[in-house]
């Protein structure tokens, strides 16, 4: 069943690419509509963001990083960590409101739901990509090298964003029903990026501990983009193939509750 639900997924999101491409052009420009900046605000936020967590974990907590004493590097590493993190926060966090914000879609007969699951992926692909233009541009400021394995990001953000859609296949369909959870959703976010090596690496904690950390979602991801962006180094491929097979089965089993649940939807909202 798993084998025949990726090709059948594929050929989904293939059949409705127009409308989902509109969907996430209508997501992206709603949500800077009226501001000052406007897009701007996506290469701004991350640098801000950056800054305080370079400030705080850089200068101030000074936490450990094997072989890594230079404020410049850290904040480098940590910038690369942050994207793929921003880029599961905002998949997973507005999964929970995304059927409920959008009841003209669900109560349309003939409307494929299942693609608004998908829309802040898309969403996040495109902040993500503006982020890395950032991750460069602050990399050649500091004087640093952007090796030409950046380009091998693909293949670690593929399996990442099937993991998140696979996750948010759950979590929207339950936040139909049970509103409570997206304020869950918001502390288990934000508990995976500390449990995550995000501001510090696995290595320094004990191997018992390295090995749990392996369960986090964003584990895998943070370490494989460190590895193309800041070390300059081709991915994992066991572990990332490893990865992408979890992902598939939890996309799958996702899909299939999401199916399930999806009748109701239209009488709840």
């Amino acid at each position: 069943m798993l084998t025949s639900f990726l090709p059948s997924s594929v050929a989904n999101v293939v059949r409705y690419r127009n409308l989902l491409y509109q969907l996430i052009r209508r997501d992206i420009s709603s949500r800077y509509q009226g501001t000052l900046i406007g897009i701007g605000w996506s290469l701004m936020l991350p640098l801000l963001t950056l800054g305080v967590y370079a400030l705080v974990f850089g200068f101030i907590l000074q936490p450990r990083w094997p072989n890594v004493s230079d404020p410049a590097m850290f904040t480098v590493l940590l910038f690369s960590g942050l994207l793929v993190f921003n880029f599961f926060s905002e998949c997973i966090s507005r999964s929970a409101s995304v059927i409920v914000s959008n009841p003209s879609y669900v109560k349309k007969v003939v409307f494929p739901v299942e693609l608004l699951v998908i829309v802040p992926a898309g969403t996040g692909v495109f902040h993500m990509l503006l982020g890395i233009s950032a991750w460069v541009i602050l990399v050649m400021m500091l004087g640093g090298s952007v090796y030409w394995t950046l380009l091998l990001f693909p293949f670690v953000l593929l399996p990442l964003a099937v993991m998140c859609v696979g996750i948010s296949y759950f979590t929207s369909a339950v936040g139909v029903y049970v509103r409570d959870i997206g304020q869950v959703i918001a502390v288990a976010v934000q508990l995976l990026m500390y449990l995550g090596p995000v501001i510090y690496p696995r290595e320094v904690l004990p191997q018992s501990l390295q090995t749990l950390m392996v369960l986090n979602p964003i584990t895998i991801p943070v370490e494989q983009f460190r590895k193309v962006m800041n070390y300059g180094e081709a991915p994992d491929i066991g572990a990332l193939t490893a990865y992408f097979v979890a992902a598939c089965v939890i996309a799958w089993a996702g899909r299939r509750f999401f199916d399930k649940t999806r009748h109701g939807f239209a009488d709840v909202i």
